[in-house]
């Protein structure tokens, strides 16, 4: 058993990022892995005894962190769906809330209170889960669109009815004073998200906070909304922080995208922490002593509540069948429904009223219900037809006509291209050739909406001009990954790239940079496709290889290719002793 304090977070900041390294390389939702690492440490470790109060304090704030990010992500203007989100989130919940109590009630030992309670809780999705699911399945629109909305919005409708199950459970209020608590907690939590959005805004708008104290600006805020927002109304905070986060995502007053940046990143760390923290509570005996009921529990849930409530919810509204049928197979729990559960149980006891099985039956259903949506949504969406295609597309920045070259080559091979920063003759050229050209502004969202549509994974810069290549290659990073960005340019040479925090990977050996190239392109170098591997010395550059999969790959040896694999190289001519 581990006692002190920082060797513990040592362990747990460790576990918790290899358990996301792990969902990441194996593109299964690191919720997964997070559950088992978590509960693996249960003897390990104690997080009551090593943080005592602060514990629930700590969650709170990171569960306020994880949807502020969440709710930076629901733009408005791009929400389709509009009321089957407005009905799950309402009337869906009041249908999920009465046969989740009412299963509870018949399965386990518990009265009424108890299982109203359980019910309430286990309402809830939220981000944790459901965003990460959604990375990997890739649902199009509406039906991504739709469970977005419904998993951030439903964390914390979910945990303000839970508090006001458990108040009237404890002070034994009337229905009428239950309503009013209701009304008063989405009052308190909005009021406050409202308030505090208007606040740093106008602050920033008018240019009161410096460039370099933005970011903690904001992260001040939501900690002040999340605890203003409890002092009025206990769990408003939740509400007012979800407020705070889509109020970004809507103003455009001022440009948010390195705080929402940020924000992302402190969220994938603590989403790692807390669930690993929150699984080193549960009680394995526990669990493994409430398994048959539990088991039963988490079938109706996915089975039958879910699917009642798609039904209920949607009926009515544009979506299709196959959609309604794939919102049907996603209902996880998350680490709110964790977090509350844990936090509500030590209140009952504070008042002398036995829980009864509250805590492992909700850490069952998060765990039974992560384990089969992980399994099964990204089969559900390919049989439904209602995933994305996997994005394997190129951007090209700059390159004038070697890259409209290059793009019909990768073309002819079915890759996907999408030009940037091409000067207007080659605009028409590209143009006359099929090709797509974006032409507008970098940091709207129309570029990152342009980049989504074609599918594109990788970019590569041939422009060799820093004012285009560093700021395209950081806003394309933002979609594809840092890894998936190349430049012919040596990335040493490019301060600026360094400054971005996107440093381009090699493309070309470091001879042939963007100057280089345009004077053999004026000499006549020429672009071809070949099949199956070369060796070395045939005289050809090589760009990239695209496999029999469609997969195009910038940085392996061709001379490992397949005999279905084809090079897309330049040449001929070229002095070189690589490909």
């Amino acid at each position: 058993m581990i006692h002190d304090p920082l060797t513990a977070l040592v362990v747990i900041s460790t576990v918790a990022f290899a358990a996301q390294w792990v969902g990441t390389r194996l593109a299964i939702p690191s919720v997964l892995f997070l559950l088992a690492a978590g509960m693996s440490l249960s003897g390990v470790i104690d997080p009551d005894e090593l943080f005592g109060e602060v514990l629930f304090t700590g969650v709170g704030l990171g569960v306020a962190v994880l949807l502020f990010e969440g709710g930076s992500s629901l733009n408005w203007r791009r929400l389709t769906g509009r009321q089957a989100v407005i009905r799950l989130v309402t009337l869906g919940a009041v249908v999920a809330w009465g046969i989740g109590a009412g299963s509870v009630f018949v399965l386990y030992d518990v009265d009424g209170g108890i299982a109203l309670l359980i019910g309430a809780i286990l309402v809830v999705s939220g981000p944790t889960v459901v965003m990460p699911l959604l990375r990997v399945v890739r649902p199009r629109e509406p039906a991504g669109s739709v469970l977005r909305w419904e998993g951030i919005l439903i964390d914390p409708i979910g945990a303000a009815l839970a508090i006001v199950v458990l108040d009237a459970i404890i002070e034994d209020r009337s229905p009428g004073r239950v309503v009013v608590r209701v009304v008063s907690t989405f009052g308190a939590g909005l009021a406050v998200g409202i308030a505090v959005t208007a606040a740093v805004v106008a602050a920033l708008h008018r240019r009161l906070i410096a460039d370099h104290l933005q970011v903690p600006a904001t992260l001040a805020a939501v900690i002040a909304a999340y605890g203003l927002g409890n002092e009025l109304r206990p769990e408003a905070g939740l509400i007012a922080v979800t407020i705070l986060g889509m109020g970004f995502a809507n103003q455009r007053l001022v440009p948010a995208g390195h705080i929402v940046e940020f924000n992302e990143n402190l969220g994938a760390a603590a989403l790692g922490i807390l669930f690993v923290v929150l699984g080193a509570r549960v009680d394995v005996d526990e669990l493994l002593e409430f398994l048959p009921e539990s088991l039963a529990l988490v079938a109706i849930l996915v089975f039958v509540a879910r699917p009642t409530t798609v039904v209920v919810a949607t009926l009515g509204t544009d979506l299709t069948r196959r959609d309604r049928l794939f919102l049907m197979t996603l209902a996880p729990r998350g680490v709110v429904a964790a977090a509350v559960a844990s936090l509500f149980a030590l209140e009952l006891e504070l008042h002398e009223i036995d829980p009864g099985p509250l805590v492992p039956v909700v850490f069952s259903v998060v765990v039974g219900t992560v384990t089969i949506t992980s399994l099964t949504a990204r089969f559900a969406a390919r049989r439904l037809r209602v995933a994305e295609p996997e994005p394997r597309g190129v951007a090209l920045i700059g390159g004038g006509a070697l890259a409209v070259e290059i793009a019909h080559h990768l073309s002819e091979l079915d890759v996907a291209t999408l030009h940037v920063g091409l000067d207007e003759e080659c605009e028409a050229m590209a143009a006359r050739r099929g090709q797509l050209v974006y032409q507008g502004r970098l940091d709207s969202e129309e570029f990152t909406d342009a980049l989504e549509a074609t599918g594109i994974a990788h970019a590569v810069a041939l422009s060799g001009t820093d004012h285009l290549d560093v700021y395209a290659t950081a806003r394309i990073a933002d979609v594809v990954g840092k890894a998936n960005v190349y430049a012919v340019d040596a990335p040493e040479r490019s301060e600026a790239a360094t400054a971005h925090a996107v440093v381009p990977r090699p493309l070309l050996p470091p001879d042939y940079d963007a100057a280089r190239l345009a004077e053999l392109a004026d000499g006549g170098l020429r672009v071809r496709s070949v099949r199956g591997p070369r060796h070395p010395r045939s005289g050809w550059l090589t760009l990239c290889r695209v496999g029999s999969d469609g997969r195009v790959r910038f940085d392996e040896d061709p001379t490992n290719a397949d005999m279905d694999d084809v090079l897309v190289q330049l040449g001929p001519g070229l002095e070189v002793t690589l490909d």
